[in-house]
């Protein structure tokens, strides 16, 4: 591209024949003329090196031969470059954008059509700076293409700015990796959400794979969970609560679930106090939860047989007398004791007397779906059948079932039985104490009988 050093706007104006007396005159009114053109000329290009020089841009113009016509002063402030030097502004560029970036203006350029460009230029000191180059075809008031009207603006800083913010963010990633815990930064008013590469990939998802936008993130939340979500969010955006502060669960890109720990707060506000910008982390819960569940079961089960132990017994005994007071009518308890245990202990081992017990445990639950089967130690197990009127005089009949409590042996297997006692809430008993001491007397009652037997308590007289 050809270029003007002088930086000046330069105009050939074609002046149409003139009648005159005489020769010399034409020639006078003709220098007068260009005389007046010239001051026009020179007080024009004074008021555009003003105004640019106001502004905190480069200002130039070129023609259609691609001719650098004007350029503002503000850019040898920039480059520390004189006019003089102005003539190879290619050179001007960093090396490595200079192979590039004229290709570019150039079809821009044969397009009629805008661009905007970011590259590095070399100062006269040997620094660099980047700079934003934008320029738009401009037209002459016949509407004929009369070349390009454009702006550099020093974007240094704000590069920087954005270096600085891109090796935070990649350090910040670096220390959450391995870690489980992801990084979000909600901009309110657009919707746009970004998500660290860990926050991603809690759910599976690599980048770009998930909608960036929070009208899309409730469809990941776990139905059960999303009213309260929103709930918690709303309150957050409203100043009602400081931050956000919940668990709920992800959908996984393979359809399953994750246990998240959402932790955010609103860090931008406009002068009404409406929110702009919220930023929190994401942490993956979902081993915690396993732990925690599995540390409440086992707070609540028997190892061995997997069923209620003696605690989670006393709960689930005393919800089913609420349940029959407030319903009417009555419960049944039965507790059932294995004939001759300590001798399968003793003559096969402690490893058969555990077989046996899992193997009464599987057969009381399933014969016992209508009621709630728990292990209260050794070897006693308690059922509870919460509508025992439902099922009449069959009541019984359902403590005949836990008298056949299992088998035992290795090839020559045999049955095991056990002996039963049974309690009605609230005919015998008031309270669960009671009513836990009445199945006993009850049990006690078919040991004497025998074993191998169920027995429903007798009131003494």
């Amino acid at each position: 591209m050809a270029t003007r050093l002088s930086g000046k706007v330069s105009e050939i104006k074609a002046f149409p024949p003139t009648p005159s007396e005489s020769r010399e005159d034409e020639l006078a009114w003709l220098r007068a003329e260009l005389a007046r053109e010239t001051a026009l000329r020179k007080r024009y290009e004074t008021q555009i090196r003003q105004f640019s020089a106001s502004l905190p841009v480069v200002i130039w113009m070129a023609d259609a031969d691609r001719r650098v016509r004007f350029v503002s002063d503000s850019w040898y402030t920039i480059t520390g470059t004189s006019p003089e030097q102005l003539e190879s502004w290619v050179f001007t560029m960093h090396e490595e954008d200079r192979l590039i970036v004229p290709g570019e203006i150039h079809a821009a350029a044969e397009r009629r059509a805008r661009f905007a460009i970011e590259y590095r230029i070399l100062k006269a000191d040997g620094t660099t700076a980047w700079v934003l180059n934008v320029g738009a075809p401009k037209f002459d008031e016949h509407g004929r293409y009369d070349g390009y009207v454009g702006a550099v603006i020093d974007v240094s800083e704000r590069r920087a700015a954005t270096e600085t913010l891109q090796s935070l963010e990649t350090r910040l990633s670096l220390a959450l990796d391995g870690t489980r815990v992801g990084v979000w930064d909600w901009d309110i008013t657009s919707g746009d959400v970004w998500l660290s590469d860990s926050a991603l990939a809690i759910q599976g998802y690599a980048v770009g794979e998930v909608q960036g936008h929070a009208a899309g993130f409730a469809d990941y939340v776990h139905s059960d969970d999303r009213e309260e979500h929103h709930r918690r969010i709303t309150a957050c955006l409203k100043g009602e609560q400081p931050m956000v502060n919940l668990e709920h669960r992800l959908r996984c890109k393979d359809g399953g679930w994750v246990w998240v720990a959402e932790r955010g707060r609103v860090v931008e506000r406009d002068a009404n106090g409406r929110a702009l910008r919220m930023i929190g982390t994401r942490t993956d819960m979902t081993e915690q939860r396993e732990r925690d569940d599995r540390l409440r079961w086992l707070a609540a089960h028997d190892v061995l047989t997997e069923l209620p132990n003696r605690g989670r017994f006393q709960e689930l005994l005393l919800a089913a007398m609420r349940e029959t007071d407030a319903r009417g009518g009555r419960m049944a308890l039965m507790l059932a004791d294995l004939d001759h245990f300590k001798a399968v202990n003793d003559g096969f081992g402690h490893d058969a007397g555990d077989a046996l017990l899992r193997r009464a445990a599987r057969r009381l639950r399933d014969a016992f779906t209508v009621g709630s089967v728990a292990r209260l130690g050794g070897d006693e197990f308690a059922i509870i059948v919460s509508d025992a009127d439902r099922h009449g005089e069959d009541v019984m009949m359902l403590a005949a079932q836990a008298v056949h409590a299992g088998t035992m042996g290795g090839e020559d297997v045999t049955e095991s039985t056990a002996s039963v006692g049974v309690a009605f809430y609230p005919d015998h008993a008031g309270n669960a104490a009671d009513l836990v001491k009445a199945a006993d007397v009850a049990l006690y009652a078919a040991k004497q009988a025998g074993r191998a037997c169920a027995r429903l308590y007798e009131p003494r007289r």
